[in-house]
């Protein structure tokens, strides 16, 4: 986790250093950010630090609490609904698009995101790791549908879905990430049909939500 002489900005390199430790869980939510630690150990300066962390604020990883410090973003049961909200909608769009005439290469980066994700799931590799490839594959079919702005809107949630799920932890995810649950979703895909795709996706997403749900209303009962 350090700045690389010769490549791209102090700030750019500063916020991909930070972006990446987060996604990958090294800092957990609600964890408070030591700015002087960090500025040490990237090898930037305080102020070139705060800057890279006003752009994760504005991604919505990271939340500034005045007199407090910086904070990574912990979700509440609300946001959590709302994020898988717009994140279910973007998918069935893209499935439908794909459906209506699933070409070849559509069908291989599909595969081969299962293959990634089975991969993962089997060996198993580290928590961080399976979500990568799980979100692969579910990146894979916004990718497959061929609809740019689309793709670009689901990768800008990215950030904040890792943390959500990092919230949630691995002992309740991990069942989630079984690659046969998403290979039905290749195979309601071919199918071609709208009906069939929205239920398919819908119940998908409403059987991770309910773990989620699950997981906020036992912190919340904890905390109580």
């Amino acid at each position: 986790m350090q700045i690389v002489a010769g490549l791209r900005t102090l700030r750019a390199q500063a916020l991909t250093i930070l972006r990446d430790a987060i996604v990958e869980g090294r800092f957990v939510p609600g964890e408070r950010l030591n700015e002087v630690q960090l500025a040490e150990e990237i090898g930037v300066s305080r102020g070139t630090l705060r800057e890279a962390m006003r752009n994760l604020e504005q991604e919505g990883l990271l939340v500034s609490n005045p007199h407090r410090g910086t904070f990574v973003r912990q979700f509440t049961a609300r946001e959590a609904d709302e994020l898988q909200e717009v994140r279910l909608s973007l998918e069935i769009t893209a499935a439908c698009r794909i459906g209506e005439k699933l070409r070849p290469a559509a069908e291989r980066l599909l595969e081969e995101r299962l293959a990634q994700l089975d991969t993962a799931y089997t060996t198993p590799l580290s928590f961080p790791e399976r979500l990568k490839a799980d979100l692969g594959f579910h990146e894979a079919i916004c990718e497959a549908a061929g609809n740019t702005t689309l793709t670009n809107i689901w990768r800008s949630l990215v950030g904040n879905i890792t943390l959500m799920v990092l919230s949630v932890g691995p002992e309740r995810m991990t069942p989630l990430q079984n690659p046969e649950a998403h290979r039905e979703l290749i195979s309601v895909i071919k199918t071609g049909d709208p009906v069939r795709i929205r239920e398919a996706f819908t119940e998908h997403f409403a059987a991770g939500q309910r773990v989620v749900a699950a997981a906020f209303a036992s912190t919340t009962s904890a905390v109580g």
